[in-house]
């Protein structure tokens, strides 16, 4: 396995102006992010003011701790699951981390999708989608809602309906993309979405971001420069492992600096003035 460690960004310095006012102006406390290293896939961790847990994905590798593990290193309790969307690498031990934390609310892009060959933790997505779990309330997301977290607001960007037909790949261009607002300071969080979604996004909505979760791993169908160009982001994130061919890490590196999970996960916090 290999050694697991954690590069941290400390918001109050590194990322920039639409952070600062944010943490230091006396006004909201901006939440915690843990991008996992998982290799080849995204998981997310977000710590909310109010004691608020979220995952966003989750992937097994062999190379890393288990999702529950790396979960339990952090958190004793988990609050609410997000799936943007049930690829394999998005998934995988999804049913070992429920089971254990018996999350009360489980987001899902709301379009079916059936993997061929069906693997369990897929099979059990689909029990949480339908609400067969008792423990957990499911709930559809969609472009336009708005959820109040402590003192952040999260704004679902995508998917809007009727959902996307007839692209290369209609799963990813159809999963959750949503923005966590917390004063000044904006974090947009993607699944593995391409050009096709990004144009259903108001550009608007994502001007002035903090720092981008690169979509689909940092590849170059997730990398649309218009939507950059709109974003203008202090920092992106790429959640990915050793590069591939049509890795897209240099591209997003002539736009704002780069942090990756390839060797320990990216955690982004305060640690000046606010204990983590």
């Amino acid at each position: 396995m290999i050694p697991q460690g954690e590069q941290r960004i400390d918001t109050s310095y590194a990322i920039g102006y639409h952070l600062t006012p944010a943490l230091y102006g006396g006004q909201s406390m901006m939440p915690a992010f843990t991008f996992f290293a998982v290799e080849k896939g995204n998981m997310t961790l977000i710590q909310f003011s109010n004691g608020i847990n979220m995952m966003v994905d989750c992937r097994r590798s062999a190379e890393r701790p288990s999702p529950l593990d790396y979960l339990r290193a952090k958190i004793d309790k988990l609050d609410i699951v997000v799936i943007t969307h049930p690829h394999q690498d998005h998934v995988t031990g999804l049913q070992e981390v429920c089971e254990f934390f018996r999350p009360k609310h489980f987001w899902h892009c709301g379009r079916y999708f059936r993997p061929d060959p069906v693997f369990d933790d897929w099979s059990f997505y689909e029990k949480a989608r339908k609400g067969e779990l008792l423990y957990c309330a499911p709930m559809a997301v969609r472009a336009g809602q708005t959820v109040r977290i402590g003192d952040s607001q999260i704004n679902i960007l995508a998917p809007k309906l009727p959902f996307i037909e007839g692209t290369i790949d209609d799963v990813n261009n159809n999963g959750i993309v949503f923005a966590v607002v917390t004063g000044n300071s904006k974090i947009i969080i993607t699944g593995d979405t391409q050009e096709e979604q990004w144009e259903t996004i108001d550009p608007k909505l994502l001007e002035a971001v903090s720092i981008l979760l690169a979509s689909h791993h940092g590849r170059e169908t997730g990398f649309s420069k218009k939507t950059l160009t709109a974003m203008r982001p202090q920092r992106i994130i790429i959640s990915d492992g050793a590069p591939c061919d049509t890795d897209a890490t240099a591209k997003y590196q002539q736009i704002a600096p780069v942090s990756t999970t390839r060797n320990n996960s990216v955690v982004v916090a305060a640690t000046q003035t606010t204990a983590v």
